[in-house]
């Protein structure tokens, strides 16, 4: 083909627009190259000159597939190579619905919140979840409910299963026990118990002995009692002593017999 007819189809397809020095208004800068699908035609159509067949290109529907849904929800393209430790993957996966198999239905009422978890991750944590999960009465549904446990405490059971981090407060202390020792995870009962012991006061003694009591602590139950020994006045006159129950009372009596007559 002549030079002059390759021109043609050049121009034919860059969609120039020769200026015959009119008056007419200037148009704003165009980009001088040109765009994706006119290169592709172009390349094309030099290609079928010279007798050579075109490559199938990628469209770009197919790319944009490879790209994130969201976070939570659908599928997220190869995020595992940008995690490059088993900590990192599986600290990734909590409360993530990225290859979730199970949910749990925790809490009651308002504070009702659903909860996505990882079967396999729970087993190996906790051999209350592997029963749950593969023992000879496990459960088919993939929901469980939870009308026992607070959403928040079982988000810190979580957490601790999925990366042995450990978040608990003064307000979610007991709570997170309680789901601890339900699920029988020691590792996390034992830090909250470490927790109870350094905010050990005057001002709440009784009112973790109680709950040393419920939940079979004896060693904090016996710092709690020698706290109380040693500044009675004090345990006596804080705002948690009301709140006790009636066995605690007697036990605290009677020990205060005991000693009195030792």
């Amino acid at each position: 083909m002549a030079s002059g007819s390759k021109n043609d189809i050049v121009n034919r397809l860059l969609n120039v627009r020769l200026d015959d020095g009119g008056g007419g208004d200037e148009l704003p800068p165009q980009n001088m190259l040109p765009s994706n699908q006119q290169a592709r035609q172009l390349g094309q159509i030099q290609e079928e000159e010279n007798g050579q067949a075109s490559e199938p290109h990628a469209s770009s529907s197919a790319i944009e597939n490879l790209q994130p849904i969201n976070n939570t929800g659908g599928r997220l393209h190869n995020w595992q190579a940008t995690k490059t430790t088993v900590k990192e993957r599986l600290s990734f996966l909590f409360n993530n619905e990225i290859l979730c198999d199970v949910h749990f239905i925790v809490g009651k009422d308002a504070n009702q919140q659903v909860i996505p978890a990882h079967k396999f991750v729970l087993s190996v944590g906790s051999a209350v979840f592997d029963a749950m999960f593969n023992g000879v009465l496990a459960t088919k549904s993939d929901e469980v409910e939870l009308p026992d446990v607070e959403p928040a405490a079982f988000l810190h059971l979580l957490k601790f299963l999925y990366s042995d981090e450990v978040r608990i407060g003064p307000e979610s202390v007991m709570t997170t026990l309680y789901t601890a020792k339900k699920y029988a995870v020691a590792a996390l009962e034992e830090h909250c118990v470490d927790f109870l012991k350094s905010n050990l006061g005057t001002d709440n003694a009784f009112l973790l002995l109680t709950q040393a009591r419920l939940f079979d602590e004896p060693q904090l139950a016996a710092l709690c009692l020698e706290m109380i020994d040693k500044n009675t006045a004090d345990a006596l006159n804080a705002e948690g002593f009301t709140d006790i129950d009636q066995d605690t009372l007697n036990a605290v009596l009677e020990r205060t017999l005991v000693r009195r007559y030792e």
